[in-house]
């Protein structure tokens, strides 16, 4: 294991110069790389990069603009700064300052223009949440992945990562090459109780496990996979399939996720990298990057997210035998699952619509699908929310909680305030789609049915003082 020397996550120094180099997080549109100078005012918030941002009582003169800046497009979204390579491994990179992108997971190392400025060359396109680099006392660089827990270096395309995931649908052995809408024989169909918002699309799920292996349990009944795995999930538009996407277990325990758009006719499906955006069924779909699609299937969360034990307790048809059985019982039955869980009177369930009690059991049933990924200690959103379905409600954080994110500008604002809506931000966040909207990425429409639940929800709530001890009582068992 090498040994590293120390260094902040977006400030290197270059080890034959002295020069200090950063990578700065901008705010809504560009990310840029300085080199930093005594005393050097760099602009903010002034400029974001090399566009003005705000301009009240900037001076006239005397900031410094950045070496090389870049927009928000293509996925990109904040900058993780790096290194200036002095090893041997990869001559091409000598000299030269290497950075990637938390989101998007490229990589790039910045070239000499001859003109005074820099230009920059994508090196790596990876599935990873690049969230620091370092130099090895082998004078290497390494980066950390945020979403995988591992460490890997940088090596030259001789010796590089090879791409073995296909770009047709058809080609990855998980659905029926003559018919690509059609899973392939032993791909099993599942469903959720609690569906994630997906601007609309309706969802058919699948996964597959390599022969021989089982799927574990965890003790908060999120389940983990074996190596080979795969789950795939299909999101059409007016009844056509627009994107599938595929989270892929490799042989090495490593997580990630591929995306593939589906031609108008809905005859193929080609792989997507870096992601992209298109207008289809009157509204824009958006098309996630390998890097964020691992923003959301967090290690904290399991990775897997839709299943879980209290997701899947629920009926499927299984059109291979033409019926309906509850899915924890088939899964057990078959071996996939512990005995243990295949008793479903036994294991929690998370309300839908159909199945719910009161206002509050499907309220807290769509935050846990569509907030509590990032929402949970340790999550990665730096606040104390938890909205997982089992706490109550004075163990989510929210009720009359002051916000730690902003309050938007609204004045009394609270996470949630018992009976006023248009004060909680929770639900206010819900209804954006800007940089202060939630989910913070892969939606362009809010999900205007779910935020009138919430809202009514919020209406009815007692207040926090008579309800902290005991609201939600319906979940607290599990």
């Amino acid at each position: 294991m090498p040994v590293f020397h120390a260094i902040q996550r977006r400030i290197g120094i270059d080890s034959a110069t002295g020069d200090l180099w950063a990578g700065d997080v901008g705010q809504n549109e560009r990310e840029e790389i300085d080199r930093i100078v005594l005393g050097g005012n760099y602009g903010w918030r002034c400029r974001e990069g090399t566009a003005a941002y705000n301009g009240s009582g900037c001076p006239s003169s005397g900031l410094i603009e950045p070496l090389y800046d870049y927009s928000h497009a293509d996925g990109n979204a904040s900058v993780t700064g790096g290194n200036v390579y002095r090893g041997a491994g990869i001559p091409a990179l000598q000299g030269r300052y290497v950075f990637g992108d938390f989101v998007s997971g490229r990589v790039w190392a910045l070239r000499d223009n001859g003109t005074g400025g820099y230009d920059a060359d994508e090196i790596a396109d990876t599935n990873a949440s690049i969230s620091s680099f370092a130099l090895g006392n082998d004078g290497e660089l390494y980066f950390s992945d945020y979403s995988s827990g591992r460490l890997q270096r940088l090596v030259g395309s001789g010796g590089g990562f090879v791409d073995v995931v296909p770009d047709d649908l058809a080609a990855t052995g998980c659905v029926n090459p003559a018919n690509p809408e059609e899973a392939a024989p032993g791909v099993i169909p599942y469903s959720v109780n609690a569906s994630f918002w997906s601007d609309g699309a309706t969802k058919t799920r699948h996964l597959a496990v390599p022969d021989g292996t089982t799927i574990t349990v965890g003790a908060e009944a999120d389940w983990q996979f074996p190596a080979g795995s795969v789950l795939m999930k299909t999101m059409a538009l007016s009844g056509k399939p627009v994107e599938t996407r595929l989270l892929m277990r490799h042989p090495d325990g490593g997580w990630a996720g591929y995306t593939y758009e589906w031609n108008t006719a809905a005859t193929a499906a080609t792989r997507v990298r870096g992601g992209k955006t298109r207008f289809v069924s009157g509204q824009d779909w958006i098309y996630p990057s390998e890097g964020q699609c691992m923003q959301c299937h967090t290690n904290v969360a399991g990775i897997s997210l839709g299943p879980e034990t209290a997701q899947l307790n629920r009926s499927q048809h299984y059109s291979a035998t033409n019926r309906n059985a509850n899915q924890l019982e088939t899964l057990s039955h078959i071996g996939l699952l512990p005995a243990s869980v295949g008793v479903p009177a036994n294991q929690p369930a998370l309300a839908t619509p159909m199945t719910a009690t009161s206002i509050d059991d499907v309220a807290r049933a769509y935050l846990h699908a569509n907030c509590a990924y990032c929402h949970q200690p340790d999550g990665p959103t730096g606040v104390d929310m938890d909205l997982r379905y089992f706490q109550t409600l004075k163990g989510t954080q929210t009720c009359n909680a002051p916000p730690q994110a902003g309050d938007l500008g609204i004045a009394g604002a609270r996470l949630i305030v018992p009976g006023d809506p248009s004060r909680s931000i929770l639900l206010q966040r819900m209804l954006r789609r800007d940089a202060h909207g939630m989910p913070p990425l892969g939606s362009s429409l809010p999900d205007a049915g779910k935020a009138a639940v919430i809202a009514n929800w919020i209406t009815q709530m007692p207040p926090c003082e008579a309800s902290a001890g005991g609201c939600h009582q319906a979940m607290d068992s599990f």
